[in-house]
């Protein structure tokens, strides 16, 4: 692992003279202010082994709420709450009993965001020895991490360890004497075969992991305390670089020695991410102990309750770029292919978005049948393992919820005697299957040893808890009977989505009709104008073409026309304002935000 790091920091001494020379913050591109959670999700439980971390708090709703900042009348925050209490629910995921509470929320499937300044304001309360409070960010992909790439904006509770390794920099006196309350650092996290190590099989790649202390440089604050006040956090991110600061009483530190440069093996910071905010108790990262084993390090003395607050989380551009996606992924409309050479499609994993195709557990071997349609199919063996299972995953979540009336397409062919599932798995890792029993026709599936088509409602296939709106395994085949075949599959598509609505323009003044600004958050201006006197009529769609509401309509003399539009009822995603008047139409996209 220091000699991967070691690699990749004399290329970023090197880089950083490039990228200083032209660097700027731009514009804000989107603002949480925090006014309420609708852009978040509240996530609850112990997790598994305490999130992976060893923690030991039961994250629950009533620790999340939204609060008025003291002080600061009108100013609202994000306020999670950490407290010591016990109760028949707060258990970890073995049923054991736990004796602390607290908070997380995170923005998967509501805001992901790729590049920019990502700044915070946030308020740490007292976390003694065992709070571990962080912002920070995973990314979206389907990959598990820390293949998928982690951003650490900030965190605090790290062990003594680490503080007295880096404390004589940024602020350190050098006497192994700090304290949590004193120290803030940040990370980044991504996957590299380098790293990988008896003690770190995953393969996690830390840029904080620096064992002679020439790189990672926390920020120390012995005279006053970084708890009980406001700091501002800052990652600056774009396609090449990441950047870490905590800006204290005006005064902006640098987190690391140098920027860090993003290279093909953290190709993973060139990917969308979403959003967390937590305050974990306990656990690895601290010096408090680990979850089900009292002796592995102090107890928690962290005082209840205890109060973190973010002020605020927004994202500016940073040299150019930066940007936002509000809601979960766009939706896929009409026909989308999973694994096709001719069938036609509007988009298609193989060809615009990157997608994977795995066997699990060595169950299936390569066969030899040979395509059903086109150049390229899939045919396996079954190993004998007593099942076997495969799937076609995409990089990055998929939203198939316009096919909700629509239908799974496939070839397959596989012998009648082979009883066989095919499912899908979204995001969230809700899987649901539909069943073809060997020897019958099920789907419209013709099981007489030949080529076969399926064909799924998908009314079937979601069943009752599937989120599709992001979809990882967009199609998944088990047998779980132990039958032993060669199989093949070929022709995969997703048929029957929506139409989506059309922008189109076919007046002759081109400034017909604007939105200001666009995309909207709260509201806008509606500026429109008439080159004849007759009836009009404004129409609000949903990117289905739906009727979503009227904004205007009935007789207008000839003009010029403004007013306010305040789209409060909407949810965050695409619409298109329709104009009809005597003279023609316009149809102009806008995003919600």
């Amino acid at each position: 692992m220091s000699n991967t790091l070691h690699y990749l920091f004399i290329h970023v001494f090197v880089f950083l003279f490039v990228v200083n020379a032209s660097s700027q913050v731009g514009e804000v591109i989107w603002q949480e202010d925090f006014n309420n959670l609708d852009n978040w999700i509240i996530e609850t439980g112990n997790g598994s082994w305490g999130w992976g971390n060893g923690e030991l708090e039961f994250y629950q709703s009533d620790n999340v709420t939204i609060e008025e900042v003291s002080e600061e009348p009108g100013n609202f925050a994000l306020r999670i709450t950490a407290r010591q209490e016990s109760g028949a629910n707060i258990v970890d995921q073995w049923g054991n009993p736990l004796n602390y509470t607290s908070g997380r929320i995170n923005t998967k499937s509501k805001v992901s965001l790729q590049y920019g300044v990502v700044e915070t304001r946030v308020r740490i309360p007292n976390i003694d020895l065992g709070g571990w409070p962080a912002v920070w960010m995973l990314g979206t992909a389907n990959y598990s991490w820390p293949t998928k790439g982690e951003i650490d904006i900030m965190e605090m509770g790290h062990q003594q360890a680490f503080r007295d390794l880096h404390d004589g920099h940024n602020g350190g006196n050098g006497l192994n004497n700090s304290t949590v309350n004193q120290m803030v650092g940040s990370n980044a996290i991504f996957f590299s075969e380098d790293a990988i190590n008896p003690d770190n099989p995953s393969g996690a790649a830390s840029l904080a992991w620096d064992p002679d202390d020439e790189y990672c440089r926390p920020y120390f604050n012995h005279n006053d305390p970084l708890i009980d006040r406001y700091l501002i956090y800052r990652t600056y991110w774009d396609e090449n670089s990441l950047r870490f600061t905590v800006i204290d009483n005006d005064i902006e530190y640098d987190l690391f020695a140098e920027t860090f440069y993003i290279d093909s093996i953290s190709d993973e910071f060139n990917q969308p991410f979403f959003l967390i905010v937590n305050m974990a108790i306990g656990g690895a990262f601290t010096d408090a102990y680990n979850l089900g084993d009292p002796g592995s390090g102090e107890a928690v003395s962290m005082p209840f309750d205890a109060e973190m607050y973010v002020d605020y989380i927004k994202v500016m551009e940073w040299n150019g770029q930066g940007s936002v996606n509000v809601g979960p992924p766009q939706e896929q409309l009409e026909t989308f292919g999973i694994f096709t050479d001719e069938t036609p499609t509007n988009n298609a994993l193989f060809t615009n978005e990157p997608a994977h195709i795995y066997v699990w557990e060595g169950t299936l071997s390569d066969g030899n049948i040979p395509p059903y349609e086109g150049e390229n199919g899939i045919s396996w063996i079954s190993n004998g393992l007593g099942w076997f299972g495969a799937g076609i995953m995409s990089a990055q979540p998929i939203n198939l919820l316009g096919f909700g009336e629509g239908y799974l397409k496939f070839r397959i062919k596989i012998p009648a005697h082979v009883s066989f599932q095919i499912g899908v798995i979204d995001a969230w890792g809700n899987q649901n299957y539909v069943e073809f029993p060997a020897n019958q026709t099920k789907y419209d599936l013709v099981r007489n040893g030949e080529w076969g088509q399926a064909s799924i409602p998908i009314s079937d296939l979601r069943g009752e808890f599937i989120d599709l709106r992001m979809l990882s395994y967009e199609f998944v085949i088990l047998e779980v009977n132990g039958a032993n075949c060669e199989f093949a599959l070929d022709d995969i598509y997703y048929d029957g989505g929506m139409v989506a609505a059309i922008e189109t323009q076919n007046l002759s003044n081109k400034s017909l009709l604007s939105i200001n600004p666009n995309p909207v958050m709260t509201q806008a201006t509606v500026a429109f104008e008439l080159e004849d006197s007759g009836d009009i009529e404004m129409i609000v769609y949903d990117i289905f073409g739906r009727k979503i509401e009227d904004l205007v309509k009935g007789f207008r003399p000839s003009g010029q026309y403004e007013f306010t539009w305040s789209p409060k009822n909407l949810n965050p995603g695409i619409y298109f304002i329709h104009l009809k008047t005597a003279s023609g139409e316009v149809v102009k996209k806008t995003i919600i935000q």
